[in-house]
């Protein structure tokens, strides 16, 4: 993948993310929610069946960043296809729906992974759920 395309999809996926983040902060009943989560989170987005394009999402007291890379140390991984997960954050697919469907190269359309720490974190899986699944 050229340095180009990688940034037009970060930049594509940086800016869901942040509109729906803050369409979230509209309605007050979300504020709680975006201002209690603090987790550190990678997703390998799956471009092709054997390479991932790595961002980071930090969220610490209701500040939320994007970045490229991966880091040491975080809370839980994240790993499907960029279509996939734009059907997620528009509500077309469920969180069952991600974990027990196959994407196009053969694989569940959402993994996750334990944390550098060694915890699951479902907890945190579930709340980025809500923090980014538009109502």
């Amino acid at each position: 993948m050229e340095e180009s395309e990688q940034n037009n999809l970060f930049t594509t996926f940086q800016q869901s993310i942040e509109s729906i983040i803050k369409e979230k902060r509209v309605n007050p009943k979300n504020e709680k929610l975006l201002n209690k989560f603090n987790a550190r989170v990678i997703i390998g987005l799956q471009i092709e069946e054997d390479y991932y394009f790595w961002v980071n999402l930090i969220a610490n007291e209701g500040i939320f960043s994007l970045g490229k890379g991966k880091f040491d140390d975080y809370d839980l991984e994240l790993r499907a296809a960029p279509e996939d997960l734009v059907f997620f954050m528009n509500g077309e697919n469920s969180v069952l729906n991600m974990v027990l469907k196959n994407n196009v190269f053969g694989y569940k359309k959402l993994r996750f992974s334990k944390g550098s720490t060694g915890k699951r974190n479902l907890g945190i899986l579930l709340k980025l759920s809500k923090i980014l699944v538009l109502d």
